[in-house]
């Protein structure tokens, strides 16, 4: 499934923000992008990764895998 320009561009900024490939969900109104959350003692990396989850239309955390991650929902991808 191809996607958006803003679901590429919030990967690649949860991508640089943690250092560390981000993963992709389809969900039923849109994507999802998870990413690995950064330590919780590196504020810049913290910094960086709220500025990106700030830009998508939902955010939050989960630590279901047992690691800790976030990840940020845009739903431009959905059809009318």
């Amino acid at each position: 499934m191809p996607i958006s320009l803003r679901a590429a561009a919030l990967r690649t900024a949860l991508e640089r923000a943690v250092d560390a490939p981000a993963r992709l969900l389809a969900v039923e109104h849109g994507m999802r992008v998870y990413a690995t959350a950064p330590d919780p003692s590196d504020t810049a990396a913290w910094e960086r990764a709220m500025s990106a989850l700030r830009s998508a239309d939902r955010w939050g955390s989960t630590t279901a895998s047992g690691v800790p991650e976030i990840w940020a929902e845009v739903h431009d991808e959905v059809s009318p």
